[in-house]
């Protein structure tokens, strides 16, 4: 091989080495702008409000780490259920073990921003989010809360609920016999998770206890 030829062959694998670095360079500026839109769905701490999240069926709990991992407020529901025993085994008490509520579904908390939506997309494992037409529906603070305490007991969730309520204040039951009626507070127990209303029943005050997942604001 001449050396003319031993020449270009070295300059052409410089330019082509050349190019590898400035696309490696342009690919790891990539994921920083992904990661910075993706950490720009949970740093706004204002006007943030809940979304429901569809993401690919068995890809729940890697797409909880990565939005952990990014510090973008969430949550992935979980229920306790009782374990089937196998045929043949003795009768013993079932063991409650946990399970995902809504397999493909997972609520997140973010700012509404265009710049949200992208990070979000850049996601591995997010479909898409529930939306009225082309709107994201959101979900109410407080939904989330009740969701929490009806299918984990959660008791941050307790607590913040019975923050929200005061004795005297006008309030609705959404669950039970009595949903749909008017109530007023006489009594919160935290510790329990429950609160005492007088439900007005034939022109009449009833006091009942509920949970705390079965009450709104009236």
């Amino acid at each position: 091989m001449m050396r003319a030829d031993v020449k270009r062959l070295s300059d052409a694998e410089k330019i082509n080495l050349d190019r590898c670095y400035a696309e490696s360079d342009r690919q790891r500026g990539m994921t920083r702008k992904a990661q910075a839109l993706l950490a720009a769905a949970g740093q706004s701490e204002s006007a943030l409000h809940w979304y429901v999240l569809r993401v690919e069926l068995n890809s729940e709990m890697a797409v909880d780490k990565l939005l952990q991992d990014a510090n973008v407020e969430r949550w992935l529901p979980f229920m306790k259920v009782a374990d089937k025993r196998r045929s043949g085994r003795k009768k013993e008490a079932r063991k409650p073990i946990s399970m995902l509520a809504w397999p493909g579904y997972m609520f997140v908390r973010v700012d509404p921003k265009a710049e949200a939506w992208a990070g979000l997309r850049t996601v591995k494992g997010i479909v898409g989010v529930l939306a009225a037409g082309e709107k994201p529906f959101p979900v109410k603070h407080e939904k989330v809360l009740q969701l929490k305490v009806f299918l984990e007991g959660n008791v941050m969730a307790m607590g913040e609920i019975a923050l929200m309520f005061k004795l005297g204040q006008l309030v609705r039951v959404n669950a039970g016999p009595f949903a749909s009626h008017n109530a007023t507070v006489f009594e919160i127990d935290e510790e329990a998770g429950t609160i005492g209303v007088d439900v007005m029943i034939f022109g009449r005050s009833v006091p009942i206890t509920l949970g705390l997942d079965q009450i709104d604001k009236g």
